[in-house]
């Protein structure tokens, strides 16, 4: 990788290196503060619901920290920018350098846009990769959601708790019946998540199911943080190779 391009790429290997740390702090509040219970719906049921409960609130300072690893891969590709700028001897003035990425490709293909100008500027080779990564909504959609994640991030929390099981598994042996799962997705209402009915007078500790801390942004990213965090690094670390 050629020497202008270490520091974008110091970024996101910054954020690679922090996942497995992140993976194993959330496992082990996932572990204190999510626990599997039985909810009676009444006499008239054959079933109880398999509730899964978040006993203690998320943290806000995982909020931050994934707010802050979403920062600096979007932040990735505007160094990436600079450093071509840098590279080319481009006119444009630092405060108005950033890695194009558009809401529309209508918008992105404006000669008005203010991210045309950088783009105009590359040289051919460099210009058609930018072309060719589809920086705009509609386009990218790995590049369009760390872009909006960026942006979401200051007005909203993103990360959840959604009690969403990974995995439903059983432990012994169950009669055809005893276990009913959910005929749609896992229902989270408050702290609580329905994920299923077990026959009444069943052992809840024969379902064992494993939760996960995700994004809380199904338009742009869906799926445990630390994965999602995961596939933005390899994005961003792929576009910047493309320049090296």
């Amino acid at each position: 990788m050629r020497p202008d391009l270490l520091e974008a790429e110091a970024s996101v290997s910054w954020v690679v290196s922090q996942l497995p740390d992140l993976a194993q702090r959330l496992e082990a509040w996932l572990e204190r503060g999510v626990t599997t219970e039985l909810r009676d719906p009444g006499a008239h049921a054959t079933h109880n619901l398999i509730i899964g409960v978040e006993k203690k609130l998320l943290p806000l300072s995982f909020n931050v920290e994934v707010g802050a690893y979403i920062n600096v891969i979007r932040s990735s590709l505007d160094i990436l920018a600079m450093a071509l700028v840098r590279r080319h001897n481009l006119n444009i003035e630092e405060d108005k350098v950033f890695f194009p990425i558009a809401n529309s490709e209508l918008r992105y293909a404006s000669p008005k846009w203010t991210g045309r100008k950088f783009i105009n500027a590359l040289p051919s080779n460099e210009r058609a990769i930018i072309e060719s990564l589809k920086p705009y909504q509609g386009g990218s959609h790995a590049i369009w959601a760390f872009h909006q994640l960026d942006i979401l991030r200051k007005h909203r929390r993103l990360l959840y708790c959604f009690l969403k099981p990974i995995s439903i598994s059983m432990r012994g042996t169950l009669a055809p019946g005893d276990f009913e799962p959910l005929a749609v997705e896992a229902v989270h209402v408050n702290d609580e998540t329905i994920i299923g009915m077990l026959r009444k007078g069943v052992d809840v500790k024969l379902v064992l199911s494993k939760f996960y801390v995700g994004l809380d942004e199904q338009e742009h990213m869906k799926g445990p943080v630390v994965g999602a965090l995961g596939h933005l690094t390899r994005v961003a670390s792929g576009i910047i190779a493309e320049f090296g």
